[in-house]
Protein backbone atom coordinates (compact mmCIF):
# COMPACT_ATOMS: atom_id res chain seq x y z
CA UNK A 1 0.00 0.00 0.00
CA UNK A 2 2.71 2.33 0.27
CA UNK A 3 4.04 1.41 -2.94
CA UNK A 4 1.16 2.72 -4.04
CA UNK A 5 0.71 6.18 -2.36
CA UNK A 6 4.26 6.73 -3.36
CA UNK A 7 3.46 5.92 -6.94
CA UNK A 8 0.14 7.50 -6.96
CA UNK A 9 2.48 10.99 -5.22
CA UNK A 10 4.99 10.51 -8.36
CA UNK A 11 2.23 10.53 -10.94
CA UNK A 12 0.52 14.00 -9.01
CA UNK A 13 3.91 15.34 -9.06
CA UNK A 14 4.84 14.51 -12.22
CA UNK A 15 1.73 15.83 -13.78
CA UNK A 16 2.08 19.26 -11.87
CA UNK A 17 5.82 19.61 -13.66
CA UNK A 18 4.13 19.06 -16.70
CA UNK A 19 1.02 21.63 -15.93
CA UNK A 20 4.13 24.17 -15.28
CA UNK A 21 6.29 23.44 -18.28
CA UNK A 22 3.07 24.00 -20.34
CA UNK A 23 2.37 28.11 -18.87
CA UNK A 24 6.50 28.12 -19.01
CA UNK A 25 6.17 27.38 -22.86
CA UNK A 26 3.24 30.09 -23.04
CA UNK A 27 4.72 32.81 -20.70
CA UNK A 28 8.08 32.28 -22.59
CA UNK A 29 5.74 33.75 -26.28
CA UNK A 30 6.08 36.98 -23.92
CA UNK A 31 9.50 37.32 -23.21
CA UNK A 32 11.42 37.95 -26.74
CA UNK A 33 13.90 34.98 -27.28
CA UNK A 34 17.08 36.82 -26.59
CA UNK A 35 16.41 36.53 -22.65
CA UNK A 36 15.34 33.20 -22.74
CA UNK A 37 17.29 30.76 -20.55
CA UNK A 38 19.15 28.01 -22.50
CA UNK A 39 17.14 25.37 -20.77
CA UNK A 40 13.56 26.58 -21.53
CA UNK A 41 14.37 27.23 -24.77
CA UNK A 42 14.72 22.76 -25.69
CA UNK A 43 11.14 22.92 -24.39
CA UNK A 44 9.75 24.41 -27.56
CA UNK A 45 6.71 22.35 -28.54
CA UNK A 46 6.99 21.65 -32.24
CA UNK A 47 4.22 19.94 -34.25
CA UNK A 48 5.44 17.92 -37.54
CA UNK A 49 2.38 17.66 -40.04
CA UNK A 50 2.08 13.95 -41.36
CA UNK A 51 1.89 14.13 -45.67
CA UNK A 52 -0.59 11.66 -45.43
CA UNK A 53 -2.93 13.30 -43.46
CA UNK A 54 -3.17 15.85 -45.46
CA UNK A 55 -5.74 15.82 -48.47
CA UNK A 56 -3.62 15.43 -52.20
CA UNK A 57 -4.69 17.75 -54.26
CA UNK A 58 -7.23 17.84 -57.28
CA UNK A 59 -6.00 16.79 -60.67
CA UNK A 60 -7.83 17.68 -63.45
CA UNK A 61 -6.74 16.34 -66.72
CA UNK A 62 -8.16 17.67 -69.96
CA UNK A 63 -6.28 14.78 -72.07
CA UNK A 64 -5.70 11.67 -72.09
CA UNK A 65 -2.11 10.18 -71.10
CA UNK A 66 -0.91 8.25 -74.22
CA UNK A 67 -0.78 5.40 -72.89
CA UNK A 68 -4.82 5.81 -71.81
CA UNK A 69 -6.03 6.76 -75.44
CA UNK A 70 -8.59 4.98 -76.64
CA UNK A 71 -6.71 2.19 -79.31
CA UNK A 72 -9.32 2.00 -82.73
CA UNK A 73 -7.14 -1.03 -83.87
CA UNK A 74 -8.06 -3.12 -80.70
CA UNK A 75 -11.86 -2.09 -80.84
CA UNK A 76 -12.07 -2.88 -84.40
CA UNK A 77 -11.03 -6.21 -83.84
CA UNK A 78 -13.51 -6.68 -81.28
CA UNK A 79 -16.30 -5.32 -83.83
CA UNK A 80 -15.20 -7.68 -86.39
CA UNK A 81 -15.10 -10.58 -83.62
CA UNK A 82 -18.98 -10.08 -82.53
CA UNK A 83 -20.27 -9.18 -86.29
CA UNK A 84 -18.45 -12.56 -87.25
CA UNK A 85 -20.46 -14.71 -84.39
CA UNK A 86 -23.46 -13.28 -84.40
CA UNK A 87 -23.94 -12.78 -88.16
CA UNK A 88 -21.69 -15.84 -90.50
CA UNK A 89 -24.33 -18.61 -89.76
CA UNK A 90 -27.55 -16.48 -90.39
CA UNK A 91 -30.00 -15.52 -93.57
CA UNK A 92 -31.09 -12.30 -93.52
CA UNK A 93 -34.86 -11.50 -91.64
CA UNK A 94 -36.29 -8.65 -91.41
CA UNK A 95 -38.60 -9.41 -88.03
CA UNK A 96 -35.47 -10.78 -86.49
CA UNK A 97 -33.33 -8.16 -87.78
CA UNK A 98 -33.86 -5.71 -84.84
CA UNK A 99 -33.34 -8.38 -81.99
CA UNK A 100 -30.14 -8.89 -84.15
CA UNK A 101 -28.85 -5.14 -83.72
CA UNK A 102 -29.34 -4.54 -80.23
CA UNK A 103 -27.62 -7.54 -79.46
CA UNK A 104 -25.05 -7.26 -81.60
CA UNK A 105 -24.35 -3.35 -80.10
CA UNK A 106 -24.91 -4.65 -76.51
CA UNK A 107 -22.30 -7.26 -76.79
CA UNK A 108 -19.92 -5.00 -78.83
CA UNK A 109 -20.45 -1.98 -76.11
CA UNK A 110 -19.79 -5.11 -73.38
CA UNK A 111 -16.56 -6.04 -75.21
CA UNK A 112 -15.44 -2.18 -75.30
CA UNK A 113 -15.62 -1.47 -72.06
CA UNK A 114 -13.69 -4.65 -70.77
CA UNK A 115 -10.66 -3.04 -72.76
CA UNK A 116 -10.47 -0.87 -69.34
CA UNK A 117 -9.58 2.69 -71.19
CA UNK A 118 -10.41 5.27 -68.11
CA UNK A 119 -12.80 7.90 -68.46
CA UNK A 120 -14.39 7.44 -72.04
CA UNK A 121 -18.06 7.02 -72.97
CA UNK A 122 -18.88 5.24 -75.71
CA UNK A 123 -22.10 5.52 -78.58
CA UNK A 124 -22.37 2.19 -80.48
CA UNK A 125 -24.18 2.64 -83.85
CA UNK A 126 -25.28 -0.42 -85.87
CA UNK A 127 -26.40 -0.56 -89.23
CA UNK A 128 -27.85 -4.27 -90.49
CA UNK A 129 -29.34 -4.53 -94.32
CA UNK A 130 -30.30 -6.92 -96.85
CA UNK A 131 -28.02 -7.50 -99.27
CA UNK A 132 -29.21 -7.37 -102.71
CA UNK A 133 -25.93 -6.23 -104.63
CA UNK A 134 -27.02 -2.70 -104.57
CA UNK A 135 -24.95 0.31 -102.98
CA UNK A 136 -25.12 1.80 -99.49
CA UNK A 137 -23.59 4.97 -98.41
CA UNK A 138 -23.53 6.28 -94.71
CA UNK A 139 -22.22 9.41 -93.25
CA UNK A 140 -22.17 10.63 -89.71
CA UNK A 141 -20.65 13.46 -88.11
CA UNK A 142 -19.45 14.17 -84.68
CA UNK A 143 -18.24 17.54 -82.61
CA UNK A 144 -16.17 16.45 -80.94
CA UNK A 145 -12.28 16.78 -79.35
CA UNK A 146 -10.27 15.29 -82.24
CA UNK A 147 -6.96 14.92 -79.93
CA UNK A 148 -9.13 12.74 -77.37
CA UNK A 149 -12.01 11.49 -79.12
CA UNK A 150 -12.14 8.97 -81.73
CA UNK A 151 -14.26 5.93 -83.16
CA UNK A 152 -13.64 2.34 -84.61
CA UNK A 153 -15.20 0.78 -87.27
CA UNK A 154 -15.62 -2.84 -89.12
CA UNK A 155 -18.16 -4.55 -91.29
CA UNK A 156 -19.16 -7.36 -92.45
CA UNK A 157 -20.60 -9.11 -95.89
CA UNK A 158 -22.44 -12.49 -96.75
CA UNK A 159 -24.61 -13.62 -99.84
CA UNK A 160 -27.94 -12.31 -97.61
CA UNK A 161 -26.46 -9.79 -94.71
CA UNK A 162 -24.69 -6.46 -94.81
CA UNK A 163 -24.30 -4.84 -91.51
CA UNK A 164 -21.33 -1.80 -90.37
CA UNK A 165 -20.95 -1.32 -86.64
CA UNK A 166 -19.36 2.09 -85.81
CA UNK A 167 -18.15 2.38 -81.59
CA UNK A 168 -17.80 6.39 -80.76
CA UNK A 169 -15.25 6.67 -78.07
CA UNK A 170 -15.49 10.38 -76.48
CA UNK A 171 -13.34 11.06 -73.31
CA UNK A 172 -15.14 12.36 -70.66
CA UNK A 173 -13.46 15.38 -69.25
Amino acid sequence: MAENAESKASVVSEEAEVEEGHEEVADEDKVPEDKVPEDKKSRVNVEVLDAETTPPEPVYQIRPQLHEKFKPLIAKEVIHTVLFDQLSAKTYDAQEAVQWINDIADTIKEKVKELNFKRYKYVVNVVLGEQHGAGVKMGTRCIWDAEADTYAYDSFLNDTIFCVATVYAVYFY
